[in-house]
């Protein structure tokens, strides 16, 4: 039987990102060991074999890139392990904060992520000079205002931070990834991440992100070559797999995504997108089951997903269990209240089960609002009209969707259905007879609806 909601596939997730800043900073804030050595101290007795010095642990928590998937959990330890002693500088709690933030979130932490990006921030605005600021505290209070969710502050402070210091290669990345995810400007997005690419030509985070603006612009070409760029700079980088992954999807070669999503499992076996993404194809190809198994996972290791509850709540439908399937969509809705699909197949499931009518038309006119060109929401819309006992306001939906695309089986055969139920016989039995011949499975869908 083909289900006539859509699986949603994820875009790809990006954490704040970037790499070679801490180099820059140790500059400005140099490490507590830096500092000792100016000068030499007397001599001391020999003492036992201690633990990581301050300074160690400091090092350990902020040397190199943002953390990843593959260090967070040793750079969350450094990092918590250097606040509890107390003995950092203020510049250093709060790239402390901010570093243990990025990690957290990594590591699916998302209110415990939440707090550290709050109390870095507090820790930005109290030293970002408005009359005088400096490039690199305008760079991390904007990843700090991006992580929080703050996107037009963050957009502002890095343009700051770049106009400041026009060869600020992570200012240049962290606004283009912000455009992208945040604003869905795919071009003043890629404009970025090539002067990343001019200052780092080997910047793999640039080649991921302006790969995957790339791919949503449809430049196939253009994105493949970052992303197997990106691959050939970093084999280990689950990210990148994941990102070519959605662009052989988005250019209808499943196959080749799944075995993209697959070597990002054999990188890191719990990478919630790449668990998720895989489970969209599984389901795709009817393997229910084991796309259960891989968002299970994929919650476990990321709950503030809203995607992944969206996808299991697919795959809950398409097993018609309704119950659980309309709690994953709830929570999808929680956490993002703009996933019009999810409206649009909660509004589904209320229209077929028969509870909550008006709730899930109320869920329809939310999907339409959210997704107005989207002929999916308007074939339910009229479905849940035909439930709710008013053919000709479901007519008037089906012919909206029929305007658009004339040969969709589901909206002849319910237009067909509510004409019929509206004294129209002879134009209804066409509509009916039209929709088999598109799909000679359509009366058989309607009928386990409840509709026939």
């Amino acid at each position: 039987m083909r289900l006539s909601t859509k699986l949603l596939l994820t875009a790809a997730a990006f954490v704040v990102g970037g790499a070679g800043i801490y180099a820059f900073a140790y500059h400005l804030y140099p490490p507590p060991a830096a500092r000792q050595a100016a000068t030499p101290a007397p001599p001391a007795a020999p003492a036992a074999p201690a633990g990581p010095s301050v300074a160690q642990l400091f090092d350990e928590c902020v040397r190199g890139a943002w953390p990843t998937i593959k260090d967070a959990e040793a750079r969350n330890v450094a990092c918590s392990k250097a606040l509890q002693t107390r003995q950092l500088k203020p510049p250093e709690i709060g790239l402390a904060r901010l570093t243990r933030g990025v990690a957290r979130t990594m590591l699916g932490e998302k209110v415990l992520a939440a707090e550290d990006y709050s109390e870095a921030l507090k820790h930005y605005d109290g030293v970002v000079d408005p009359m005088n600021p400096d490039a690199l505290n305008l760079y991390r209070r904007a990843t700090s205002l991006h992580a929080v969710g703050e996107t037009d502050r963050a957009l502002s402070d890095y343009s700051d931070a770049i106009r400041i210091d026009p060869n600020n290669s992570l200012g240049y990345l962290g606004r283009g990834v912000l455009l992208a995810t945040r604003k869905r400007a795919y071009n003043r997005a890629i404009e970025d991440f090539d002067k990343v690419l001019v200052l780092e030509p080997d910047n793999v985070d640039a080649l991921i992100a302006r790969g995957n603006a790339y791919s949503q612009l449809g430049d196939n070409g253009r994105a493949l070559a970052d992303l197997d760029r990106a691959i050939i700079l970093a084999p280990d980088d689950p990210q990148a797999y994941v990102v070519r992954g959605l662009a052989n999807n988005r250019r209808g070669l499943p196959q080749l995504a799944m075995q993209d999503y697959n070597t990002a499992l054999q990188k890191a076996p719990r990478y919630p997108q790449a668990l998720a993404n895989r489970a969209a194809l599984l389901s795709a190809e009817g393997n229910y089951n084991q796309a259960l198994a891989d968002l299970d996972q994929s919650i476990a290791a990321d709950s503030d997903n809203p995607v992944a509850y969206y996808n299991r709540g697919f795959v809950y439908f398409a097993k018609r269990e309704y119950d659980k399937a309309l709690a994953d969509y709830d929570s999808a809705i929680k956490l993002d209240p703009t996933m019009g699909v999810a409206y649009n197949n909660r509004c589904l499931i209320r229209a077929i089960t028969g509870k909550d009518l008006v709730a899930g038309l109320q869920d329809c006119d939310t999907a339409q609002k959210l997704m107005p060109l989207n002929i999916d929401v308007r074939i339910t819309r009229g479905f849940i009209y035909l439930k709710l006992g008013d053919p000709r306001l479901a007519i008037r939906e089906y012919d909206s969707a029929l305007d658009v695309d004339p040969n969709r089986p589901l909206a002849l055969y319910g237009r067909g259905i509510a004409r019929i139920m509206s004294g129209e016989t002879r134009e209804g039995e066409g509509d009916k007879a039209a929709a088999a011949t598109l799909d000679p499975e359509v009366a058989e869908q309607f009928g386990i609806y409840g509709l026939k």
